[in-house]
Protein backbone atom coordinates (compact mmCIF):
# COMPACT_ATOMS: atom_id res chain seq x y z
CA UNK A 1 0.00 0.00 0.00
CA UNK A 2 2.89 2.49 0.56
CA UNK A 3 4.62 1.68 -2.56
CA UNK A 4 1.39 2.41 -4.34
CA UNK A 5 0.80 5.73 -2.24
CA UNK A 6 4.37 6.82 -3.31
CA UNK A 7 4.10 5.96 -6.83
CA UNK A 8 0.41 7.79 -7.18
CA UNK A 9 2.62 10.93 -5.20
CA UNK A 10 5.42 10.91 -7.52
CA UNK A 11 3.35 10.99 -10.30
CA UNK A 12 0.87 13.88 -8.78
CA UNK A 13 4.47 15.67 -7.68
CA UNK A 14 5.57 15.24 -11.83
CA UNK A 15 2.75 15.90 -13.22
CA UNK A 16 2.56 19.11 -10.83
CA UNK A 17 6.16 19.92 -12.29
CA UNK A 18 4.92 19.31 -15.83
CA UNK A 19 1.66 21.67 -15.64
CA UNK A 20 4.01 24.29 -13.66
CA UNK A 21 6.81 24.00 -16.48
CA UNK A 22 3.18 24.72 -18.86
CA UNK A 23 2.36 27.93 -17.33
CA UNK A 24 5.70 29.44 -17.25
CA UNK A 25 6.34 29.21 -20.86
CA UNK A 26 2.38 30.36 -21.52
CA UNK A 27 3.30 33.27 -19.33
CA UNK A 28 6.55 33.50 -21.23
CA UNK A 29 4.73 33.72 -24.40
CA UNK A 30 2.06 35.72 -23.56
CA UNK A 31 4.78 38.37 -22.45
CA UNK A 32 6.45 38.11 -25.70
CA UNK A 33 2.97 38.72 -27.73
CA UNK A 34 2.35 41.85 -25.77
CA UNK A 35 5.81 43.02 -26.21
CA UNK A 36 5.65 42.31 -29.93
CA UNK A 37 2.25 44.05 -30.02
CA UNK A 38 3.65 47.24 -28.36
CA UNK A 39 6.77 46.71 -30.74
CA UNK A 40 4.19 47.05 -33.65
CA UNK A 41 2.44 50.09 -32.46
CA UNK A 42 5.72 51.86 -31.42
CA UNK A 43 6.77 51.47 -34.87
CA UNK A 44 3.33 52.79 -36.21
CA UNK A 45 3.61 55.84 -34.18
CA UNK A 46 7.31 56.74 -34.85
CA UNK A 47 8.04 55.60 -38.25
CA UNK A 48 7.75 56.68 -42.00
CA UNK A 49 6.52 55.71 -45.13
CA UNK A 50 7.07 52.08 -45.72
CA UNK A 51 8.70 50.97 -42.19
CA UNK A 52 5.21 52.33 -41.11
CA UNK A 53 3.24 50.59 -43.76
CA UNK A 54 5.11 47.31 -42.83
CA UNK A 55 4.16 47.52 -38.78
CA UNK A 56 0.66 49.06 -39.71
CA UNK A 57 -0.32 45.63 -41.82
CA UNK A 58 1.89 43.36 -39.58
CA UNK A 59 -0.93 44.64 -36.58
CA UNK A 60 -4.06 44.03 -39.35
CA UNK A 61 -2.73 40.63 -40.09
CA UNK A 62 -2.50 39.31 -36.29
CA UNK A 63 -5.62 40.96 -35.43
CA UNK A 64 -4.70 44.03 -33.61
CA UNK A 65 -5.71 47.06 -35.89
CA UNK A 66 -7.14 49.19 -33.04
CA UNK A 67 -5.59 52.82 -34.13
CA UNK A 68 -4.64 52.04 -37.47
CA UNK A 69 -7.24 53.50 -39.60
CA UNK A 70 -7.24 56.33 -37.71
CA UNK A 71 -3.25 56.54 -38.20
CA UNK A 72 -3.55 56.24 -41.72
CA UNK A 73 -6.43 58.04 -42.35
CA UNK A 74 -4.35 60.98 -41.05
CA UNK A 75 -1.06 59.65 -43.15
CA UNK A 76 -3.84 60.12 -46.34
CA UNK A 77 -4.68 63.69 -45.64
CA UNK A 78 -0.80 64.18 -45.76
CA UNK A 79 0.85 62.33 -48.52
CA UNK A 80 -2.02 61.68 -50.44
CA UNK A 81 -0.02 63.26 -53.40
CA UNK A 82 3.12 61.65 -52.99
CA UNK A 83 3.78 59.11 -55.66
CA UNK A 84 4.50 55.79 -54.07
CA UNK A 85 3.98 56.00 -50.61
CA UNK A 86 0.13 56.79 -51.50
CA UNK A 87 -0.07 53.18 -52.90
CA UNK A 88 0.64 52.01 -49.25
CA UNK A 89 -1.37 54.45 -47.86
CA UNK A 90 -4.25 53.06 -49.83
CA UNK A 91 -3.31 49.42 -49.49
CA UNK A 92 -3.64 49.71 -45.66
CA UNK A 93 -7.10 51.52 -45.83
CA UNK A 94 -8.21 49.32 -48.38
CA UNK A 95 -7.88 46.27 -45.41
CA UNK A 96 -9.50 48.20 -43.14
CA UNK A 97 -12.38 49.06 -45.21
CA UNK A 98 -15.66 47.18 -46.60
CA UNK A 99 -18.35 47.77 -49.37
CA UNK A 100 -17.84 51.31 -50.90
CA UNK A 101 -14.71 52.63 -49.18
CA UNK A 102 -12.87 49.30 -49.88
CA UNK A 103 -13.58 49.57 -53.62
CA UNK A 104 -12.51 53.15 -53.89
CA UNK A 105 -9.04 52.40 -52.24
CA UNK A 106 -8.78 49.77 -54.70
CA UNK A 107 -9.73 51.68 -57.65
CA UNK A 108 -7.29 54.35 -56.64
CA UNK A 109 -3.89 51.54 -56.87
CA UNK A 110 -6.04 50.45 -60.36
CA UNK A 111 -6.17 54.01 -61.71
CA UNK A 112 -2.26 54.14 -60.88
CA UNK A 113 -0.93 51.09 -62.39
CA UNK A 114 -3.20 51.95 -65.70
CA UNK A 115 -1.91 55.83 -65.80
CA UNK A 116 1.41 54.58 -68.28
CA UNK A 117 2.61 58.00 -67.43
CA UNK A 118 2.56 57.24 -64.00
CA UNK A 119 5.61 58.05 -60.91
CA UNK A 120 4.60 54.76 -59.29
CA UNK A 121 3.42 51.77 -61.56
CA UNK A 122 5.33 49.51 -60.09
CA UNK A 123 3.96 49.95 -57.11
CA UNK A 124 0.67 49.70 -57.55
CA UNK A 125 0.64 46.57 -59.78
CA UNK A 126 2.84 45.15 -56.55
CA UNK A 127 0.01 45.74 -54.58
CA UNK A 128 -2.98 44.92 -56.92
CA UNK A 129 -1.18 41.27 -56.23
CA UNK A 130 -0.73 41.23 -52.93
CA UNK A 131 -4.67 42.28 -52.49
CA UNK A 132 -5.56 39.80 -55.13
CA UNK A 133 -6.26 42.05 -57.76
CA UNK A 134 -5.89 41.30 -61.29
CA UNK A 135 -6.00 44.11 -64.07
CA UNK A 136 -7.55 41.55 -66.62
CA UNK A 137 -9.72 42.27 -68.35
CA UNK A 138 -10.73 45.29 -67.91
CA UNK A 139 -7.18 46.46 -69.26
CA UNK A 140 -5.49 44.23 -71.53
CA UNK A 141 -3.55 45.81 -74.16
CA UNK A 142 -2.20 48.07 -70.68
CA UNK A 143 -1.80 44.59 -68.95
CA UNK A 144 -0.22 42.70 -72.04
CA UNK A 145 2.21 45.96 -72.39
CA UNK A 146 3.12 45.71 -68.40
CA UNK A 147 3.18 42.18 -69.22
CA UNK A 148 5.86 42.83 -71.98
CA UNK A 149 7.96 45.17 -70.64
CA UNK A 150 11.43 46.01 -70.36
CA UNK A 151 11.41 47.18 -66.83
CA UNK A 152 11.90 43.76 -65.20
CA UNK A 153 10.00 44.69 -61.77
CA UNK A 154 6.45 45.70 -63.41
CA UNK A 155 7.07 42.91 -65.82
CA UNK A 156 7.01 40.39 -62.91
CA UNK A 157 4.70 41.94 -60.44
CA UNK A 158 2.24 42.15 -63.51
CA UNK A 159 2.55 38.38 -63.85
CA UNK A 160 1.61 37.68 -60.08
CA UNK A 161 -1.21 40.24 -60.09
CA UNK A 162 -2.35 38.30 -63.49
CA UNK A 163 -2.33 35.20 -61.57
CA UNK A 164 -5.11 36.61 -59.83
CA UNK A 165 -7.59 35.98 -63.06
CA UNK A 166 -8.64 32.63 -62.85
CA UNK A 167 -7.64 29.24 -60.87
CA UNK A 168 -5.93 28.46 -64.29
CA UNK A 169 -4.29 31.46 -64.37
CA UNK A 170 -2.60 30.86 -60.84
CA UNK A 171 -1.13 27.56 -62.20
CA UNK A 172 0.41 28.99 -65.26
CA UNK A 173 1.78 31.97 -62.81
CA UNK A 174 3.12 29.13 -60.75
CA UNK A 175 5.41 27.73 -63.46
CA UNK A 176 5.86 30.60 -64.94
CA UNK A 177 7.94 32.19 -61.79
CA UNK A 178 9.59 28.52 -60.78
CA UNK A 179 10.86 28.79 -64.22
CA UNK A 180 12.29 32.49 -63.65
CA UNK A 181 13.90 30.73 -60.27
CA UNK A 182 15.26 27.93 -62.24
CA UNK A 183 16.92 30.21 -65.10
CA UNK A 184 20.48 30.86 -64.32
CA UNK A 185 21.08 32.80 -67.30
CA UNK A 186 17.74 35.01 -65.73
CA UNK A 187 19.20 38.30 -64.06
CA UNK A 188 19.17 37.99 -60.26
CA UNK A 189 16.19 41.15 -60.05
CA UNK A 190 13.42 38.77 -61.85
CA UNK A 191 14.99 35.49 -59.73
CA UNK A 192 14.55 37.02 -56.72
CA UNK A 193 11.14 38.83 -57.26
CA UNK A 194 9.62 35.28 -58.83
CA UNK A 195 11.06 33.27 -55.49
CA UNK A 196 9.16 36.26 -53.38
CA UNK A 197 5.88 35.68 -55.69
CA UNK A 198 6.56 31.64 -55.43
CA UNK A 199 6.75 31.61 -51.92
CA UNK A 200 3.11 33.17 -51.60
CA UNK A 201 1.49 31.47 -54.15
CA UNK A 202 0.98 28.11 -52.68
CA UNK A 203 2.67 24.88 -52.60
CA UNK A 204 4.81 23.18 -55.13
CA UNK A 205 4.31 19.40 -57.09
CA UNK A 206 6.37 17.21 -55.31
CA UNK A 207 8.67 17.18 -58.53
CA UNK A 208 8.86 20.76 -59.15
CA UNK A 209 9.91 21.31 -55.27
CA UNK A 210 12.22 18.61 -55.71
CA UNK A 211 13.67 20.53 -58.17
CA UNK A 212 13.18 23.84 -57.01
CA UNK A 213 14.77 22.58 -53.49
CA UNK A 214 18.17 20.38 -55.50
CA UNK A 215 19.17 23.59 -57.15
CA UNK A 216 19.20 25.87 -53.84
CA UNK A 217 21.09 23.66 -52.05
CA UNK A 218 23.58 22.97 -54.88
CA UNK A 219 24.13 26.84 -55.22
CA UNK A 220 27.78 28.27 -53.41
CA UNK A 221 26.71 29.54 -49.98
CA UNK A 222 27.69 32.77 -50.56
CA UNK A 223 25.56 32.65 -53.79
CA UNK A 224 23.65 36.35 -54.38
CA UNK A 225 19.60 35.08 -53.89
CA UNK A 226 20.53 31.96 -52.28
CA UNK A 227 18.30 32.94 -48.77
CA UNK A 228 15.28 34.22 -50.71
CA UNK A 229 15.78 30.90 -53.36
CA UNK A 230 15.66 28.98 -49.74
CA UNK A 231 12.89 30.77 -48.41
CA UNK A 232 10.82 29.74 -51.60
CA UNK A 233 11.68 26.47 -51.22
CA UNK A 234 10.63 25.64 -48.00
CA UNK A 235 7.45 28.13 -48.10
CA UNK A 236 6.21 25.80 -51.25
CA UNK A 237 6.69 22.62 -49.74
CA UNK A 238 3.94 20.68 -49.13
CA UNK A 239 3.48 18.88 -45.72
CA UNK A 240 4.87 15.43 -46.82
CA UNK A 241 7.61 17.30 -48.09
CA UNK A 242 8.25 18.91 -44.85
CA UNK A 243 8.60 15.45 -43.56
CA UNK A 244 11.72 14.47 -45.46
CA UNK A 245 15.58 15.26 -44.97
CA UNK A 246 16.04 17.23 -47.59
CA UNK A 247 13.50 20.29 -46.66
CA UNK A 248 15.32 19.65 -42.78
CA UNK A 249 18.88 20.57 -44.71
CA UNK A 250 17.52 23.58 -46.06
CA UNK A 251 15.48 24.85 -43.31
CA UNK A 252 18.77 24.29 -41.45
CA UNK A 253 21.08 26.30 -43.92
CA UNK A 254 18.15 29.25 -44.04
CA UNK A 255 18.47 29.42 -40.00
CA UNK A 256 22.14 29.97 -40.20
CA UNK A 257 21.25 33.02 -42.70
CA UNK A 258 20.60 34.77 -39.36
CA UNK A 259 23.91 35.54 -38.40
CA UNK A 260 24.10 37.93 -40.96
CA UNK A 261 23.92 41.68 -39.96
CA UNK A 262 22.12 42.55 -42.54
CA UNK A 263 18.05 44.02 -42.92
CA UNK A 264 17.40 42.14 -46.02
CA UNK A 265 18.15 38.39 -45.02
CA UNK A 266 16.48 39.07 -41.40
CA UNK A 267 13.47 39.86 -42.32
CA UNK A 268 13.63 37.47 -45.27
CA UNK A 269 14.45 35.37 -42.41
CA UNK A 270 11.88 36.74 -40.28
CA UNK A 271 8.99 36.46 -42.94
CA UNK A 272 9.91 32.82 -43.49
CA UNK A 273 9.33 32.08 -39.61
CA UNK A 274 6.10 34.12 -39.19
CA UNK A 275 4.68 31.02 -41.85
CA UNK A 276 6.98 27.71 -40.41
CA UNK A 277 8.44 28.85 -37.54
CA UNK A 278 8.14 27.50 -33.74
CA UNK A 279 8.60 27.64 -30.31
CA UNK A 280 12.40 27.09 -30.64
CA UNK A 281 13.19 30.28 -32.97
CA UNK A 282 11.23 32.85 -30.33
CA UNK A 283 14.47 33.60 -28.76
CA UNK A 284 16.13 34.52 -32.63
CA UNK A 285 13.04 36.48 -33.05
CA UNK A 286 12.65 38.55 -29.71
CA UNK A 287 16.68 39.28 -29.67
CA UNK A 288 15.71 41.37 -33.04
CA UNK A 289 12.67 42.60 -32.00
CA UNK A 290 14.26 43.98 -29.26
CA UNK A 291 17.13 45.50 -31.56
CA UNK A 292 19.69 43.78 -29.16
CA UNK A 293 22.35 44.13 -31.93
CA UNK A 294 21.79 47.44 -34.32
CA UNK A 295 22.82 48.29 -37.69
CA UNK A 296 22.90 52.14 -36.68
CA UNK A 297 20.13 52.88 -39.23
CA UNK A 298 17.08 53.13 -36.99
CA UNK A 299 14.46 53.35 -39.99
CA UNK A 300 16.37 49.76 -41.15
CA UNK A 301 16.50 48.43 -37.47
CA UNK A 302 12.32 48.90 -37.44
CA UNK A 303 11.69 47.52 -40.15
CA UNK A 304 13.69 44.32 -38.59
CA UNK A 305 12.45 44.59 -35.54
CA UNK A 306 8.61 44.88 -36.59
CA UNK A 307 9.35 41.77 -39.33
CA UNK A 308 10.41 39.84 -35.89
CA UNK A 309 7.31 40.67 -34.21
CA UNK A 310 5.20 40.09 -36.86
CA UNK A 311 7.20 36.35 -36.96
CA UNK A 312 6.27 36.04 -32.85
CA UNK A 313 3.03 36.46 -33.00
CA UNK A 314 2.34 34.31 -36.00
CA UNK A 315 4.31 31.79 -34.20
CA UNK A 316 2.54 32.42 -31.19
CA UNK A 317 -0.98 32.16 -32.50
CA UNK A 318 0.11 28.98 -34.05
CA UNK A 319 1.20 27.30 -29.89
CA UNK A 320 -1.93 28.12 -28.80
CA UNK A 321 -3.81 26.65 -31.41
CA UNK A 322 -2.19 22.72 -31.20
CA UNK A 323 -2.56 23.47 -27.54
Amino acid sequence: MKLLFKFFFTILIFMNACQSEQQKKKEQINILKTDAVNTLRDILKNQQGWVKVHAAEFLIWTGNPQGVKEAYLNELELFADKPQYRIGIWRVLSQLSAGEEEGKYKSLVEKAFIDTAGKDRIHAIETMAKLKMSPLPEHKAITNAALHSDIKSLSAYTHWAVAYTSEDSMKTARQFFLSRVMDTKEDLLTRRIAAYVLRNSGCLSKNDWIALSEMVVAMPKEGEGRLSFLNAALLTATENEKQTGLFEKIFDEFIVEGNRKDKAARMDIAAGLAIIGSGDHLPLLAGWMHNVDESGVAADDADVQASAAYAILKIAERISNNN
